[in-house]
């Protein structure tokens, strides 16, 4: 009895929990469960949606609609690919050809550059002797500025030959050989004061220079009431590089400074008893200054 009773009570519960098993199972396949319960109840990995595999036949499907697609746009981009290297490859070989001609021009131009300097530095020397030649030539020349323009034609030859010399005490023994004497620049108008200026040129050197001498020692020269200044003739580059000592010449004078401007152009000072040379304007000024200056500017020599 007992054993029955035993049986019959095991029987009982295998029966409930195979019917509340069978009761979960039929909740978790029912339709009308509910995604909010899902939602609320725990996540687990025995509850989550596993994707549908993708057969060969639908793979087939998408390869042969997106291959006609991916070759028409694989094609615009490899013809464009194509394009732009074949475009980067003519710059290249251009660039390649322009480097060439580059270094052949530069190999060329060394040599002619070396050719352009040397005559360069023979034409500037060619010029420099030029001009010292165009200035040999009026080493015979003098110049007067201030004479009336009354003075003409056969009276110029009198004046030059025989009043000049008298009137700066002169003593020859033959009057004075002039080859030329003119005036300068076309007639001016009637109005006009100034006169042109008058340019001869000796035959001999020395009575150029006898000339000049006496007109130095003499300080002025006067003519009817009129003042006459004497000059040499140079050529228009070499009077512009003497007439840039001017000023320094003028001051050099109002200081009572003793100063030559010697040939071409070298500026010759006389001060405390020591001669000193200037080449140009700039050096000469500095004897104007303090006496630091002068000595930090000017070059010396023992006097002569």
């Amino acid at each position: 009895m007992d054993k029955f009773i035993a049986s019959t009570s095991k029987s009982s519960r295998r029966q409930t929990t195979k019917g509340q098993g069978k009761s979960a199972l039929a909740q978790a396949r029912s339709p009308t469960h509910s995604t909010s319960d899902l939602g609320s109840a725990p996540s687990s990995p025995q509850l989550a949606l596993t994707p549908t595999p993708v057969t060969t036949a639908q793979m087939a499907e998408f390869t042969a609609i997106l291959s006609p697609l991916l070759d028409e746009k694989l094609g615009r981009l490899s013809a464009s690919l194509e394009l732009a290297l074949s475009q980067l490859t003519s710059q290249a070989q251009r660039l390649t050809e322009v480097e060439d001609r580059v270094s052949t021009l530069e190999d060329g131009l060394t040599p002619l550059q070396t050719t352009v300097d040397s005559h360069d530095s023979l034409l500037s020397t060619l010029l420099d002797k030029i001009d010292d030649l165009e200035n040999r030539s009026r080493r015979n020349n003098l110049r007067i500025v201030g004479l009336p323009e009354t003075v003409k034609g056969p009276q110029l030859q009198h004046f030059v030959s025989t009043w000049l010399p008298t009137a700066l005490g002169i003593a020859t023994n033959v009057p004075l050989v002039v080859e030329r004497v003119h005036r300068l620049g076309p007639d001016l108008s009637p109005s006009l004061t100034r006169p042109r200026t008058v340019i001869f040129k000796l035959l001999n050197f020395m009575d150029k220079t006898n000339i000049l001498q006496a007109y130095r020692k003499a300080g002025a020269l006067d003519y009817q009431g009129t003042t006459l200044r004497l000059f040499q003739d140079f050529s228009a580059s070499l009077a512009a590089r003497r007439r840039a000592f001017a000023p320094v010449c003028t001051k050099l004078a109002a200081a009572n400074i003793r100063f030559t401007l010697q040939y071409p152009a070298r500026l010759r000072v006389h001060l405390h008893g020591q001669v000193t040379f200037y080449d140009t304007p700039f050096d000469a000024s500095a004897i104007l200054g303090d006496g630091s200056d002068q000595q930090q500017r000017r070059q010396s020599t023992p006097p002569q």
